[in-house]
């Protein structure tokens, strides 16, 4: 055996333990942590050539022992206080057993196997068939080069903030359904001119004329300003309500009925007389839940055309390069070059 087997067994042991190789086996240096790497190797990796080491360290006899697993389960922690205090460093030498005990745990090649270790020829040392200077040899770090200056990235931002992409939209709807409203309800009436002495029916309201020979396909009477401005044709009766009434006049025979704003001749036969509105024809013609609900299906598909053009309008982007200040690039070339200059001293 070499005089300095120990301190090579060490040796190895410590490199393997500081590279993570043994944390499998043995994650913590106790007397217990011992005994149960001890039973995990043999499991592993029982190779008849060592029970040499094992009987030696145990002091049982090999020829009497056949069942070496069972004598390392009996095993007390205290039989492995000398080696854990060779290993923690608190005892420079200790016994041989203890060294090939330790070799024979890592997988050093060569150990103590009576006449193997004498008579190979290879005195070179492994761990699990590995030369140790191949296993714990790393490859030496490559001076870091300095990385070419990258051009900026481009970066694609909204073209429109979300939140007033909102705000228009709400605005948009709400202009909307006001102007509707106003277009639906606006009035049609025209105040006559100096010259103009007459009127006719023109399908909703009476329009005034100068003379009462002129064509315009109706009756032409004399004017009247305040059936002028008064008189008008109700087109869209089911917005009438139960205050309509005493306020809004009609006509009607069978389904055919037309409200009227004012009373008076009917005006597309002037020998009928407009008759005011009652309870009972309001409830029949009329049906004010059908308008609001007619214009509630129009404003939810307002609502949703114009989200829809919300959310496309909030998909737009546009393209942004950061701007690159001097005075970073300048630091991270500052910062290259002294580290170059750092690998070269050391090196």
């Amino acid at each position: 055996m070499p005089e300095d087997y120990q301190d090579i067994v060490l040796a190895a042991y410590k490199k393997m333990k500081n590279s993570g190789r043994l944390h499998a086996i043995l994650p913590e240096e106790t007397t217990t942590r011992l005994r149960k790497a001890c039973l995990k190797v043999y499991d592993c990796r029982n190779n008849p050539n060592d029970i040499d080491i094992l009987s030696t360290f145990f002091k049982v006899d090999k020829m009497k022992c056949d069942d070496f697993r069972k004598v390392i389960d009996d095993s007390e922690p205290d039989d492995y206080r000398a080696l854990w205090k060779h290993i923690k460093g608190e005892t420079e030498t200790t016994d041989e057993r203890n060294s090939n005990l330790l070799a024979w745990l890592i997988d050093l090649e060569p150990r103590s196997r009576s006449s193997y270790y004498y008579s190979s020829s290879d005195k070179t040392i492994k761990i699990g068939g590995i030369p140790i200077n191949d296993l714990f040899r790393f490859p030496q770090p490559k001076p870091s080069q300095p990385e070419p200056p990258r051009p900026p990235e481009t970066i694609h931002v909204p073209l429109f903030s979300p939140r007033y992409i909102t705000i228009f939209c709400i605005v948009l709807l709400l202009v909307g359904a006001t102007s509707f409203a106003y277009w639906e309800r606006r009035t049609k009436i025209r105040m006559p001119e100096s010259d103009e002495k007459f009127m006719y029916w023109d399908e909703d309201h009476y329009e005034s004329v100068k003379d009462e020979k002129q064509n315009v396909g109706a009756p032409i009477i004399p004017l009247n300003e305040n059936t002028l401005r008064q008189q008008q044709k109700i087109t869209l009766p089911d917005t009438l309500t139960s205050y309509s009434i005493g306020k809004v006049w009609y006509k009607g025979h069978g389904k055919d009925h037309e409200f009227f704003t004012a009373s008076g001749a009917y005006p597309q036969d002037l020998q009928r007389v407009l008759k005011p509105l009652t309870s009972t024809i309001l409830t029949r013609y009329t049906s004010n839940y059908r308008y609001i609900l007619t214009r509630l299906v129009w404003f939810i598909c307002a609502a949703f055309f114009i989200s829809l053009c919300g959310y496309g309008a909030s998909k737009l982007e546009k393209e942004v390069k950061p701007a690159v200040k001097e005075s970073d690039t300048e630091e991270e070339e500052t910062t290259a070059l002294l580290g170059n200059e750092l690998q070269a001293t050391g090196a």
